[in-house]
């Protein structure tokens, strides 16, 4: 297979026929021409696609809305391509055309675990890129963060922590009203996880979270906190939080 950093001189004759397929009615062909984008955009520098960045940007708006099997490919080359070609432009109109579109479809579709899998598995380098401008999107993410923190597989629960970890940490939650649900959620879901088989993961993300959302909101996060901290389900929580200069956010 052609890779770096060769493929960059086939970008004339490889990108029309990817696509070409991305608009073809069967999802099997679509699926190749998302793979191949995937490749190209992990073995071509973002310069070289600069005349046919909107276009293929365009594409990955248009193929947001597929069916399941391709979805978290069509996932993938989103966020990759605007990731690699918009970096520099955090305002971009694209990261908003494409974030609105996934999570509306994802508000469509909230129940279905390998949608927000693949959504939660791919999406960091997107939101890397967007930085501060996520807080205008927060009213749209959270009502999906706090339904799915609850879902009933580990793998959910655990990439929605670390999902919340990243938006934290790019935004300290600033100017948000979330932050005394996000600490009753996390409150629940570190008892919940006595039942859950992958339990020391999820509680220990929890601990780092609210370790963090300590650091980044003090009074606010402590006025939440208060209807917590007598809880006797919560006493390893509270031994994690008094030591937290241990753990590593």
């Amino acid at each position: 297979m052609i890779g770096f950093p060769y493929l960059g001189k086939l970008c004339a004759l490889v990108i029309p026929c990817a696509l070409t397929s991305l608009d073809h009615w069967s999802p099997e062909v679509k699926g190749q021409g998302m793979i191949t984008f995937i490749h190209l955009g992990n073995n071509v520098n973002s310069g070289e696609l600069g005349w046919c960045q909107d276009v293929i940007l365009d594409a990955c708006f248009q193929n947001i809305v597929c069916s399941d099997d391709i979805w978290h490919l069509v996932v993938e080359m989103s966020v990759l391509f605007a990731a690699s070609t918009q970096k520099n432009n955090p305002r971009s109109p694209w990261f908003e055309k494409l974030l609105n579109e996934m999570l509306g479809h994802l508000e469509r579709h909230p129940r279905n675990k390998e949608r927000r899998v693949a959504w939660l598995e791919h999406i960091d380098p997107l939101l890397n890129s967007v930085g501060l401008i996520l807080l205008a999107h927060f009213s749209r993410i959270f009502p999906l963060v706090f339904q799915w923190i609850h879902a009933d597989d580990d793998d959910t629960v655990i990439l929605v922590l670390k999902f919340v970890q990243t938006i934290i940490k790019l935004t300290w939650i600033r100017n948000t009203p979330y932050v005394a649900r996000l600490v009753d959620e996390l409150s629940i879901i570190y008892k919940e996880a006595a039942m859950r088989k992958a339990r020391t993961e999820i509680r220990k993300h929890v601990a780092q979270l609210l370790i963090f959302l300590r650091q980044c909101q003090g009074l606010q996060f402590e006025a939440a906190w208060a209807k917590h901290k007598d809880d006797p389900n919560l006493e390893t929580l509270e031994l994690f939080r008094e030591q937290d200069t241990m753990i590593a956010i």
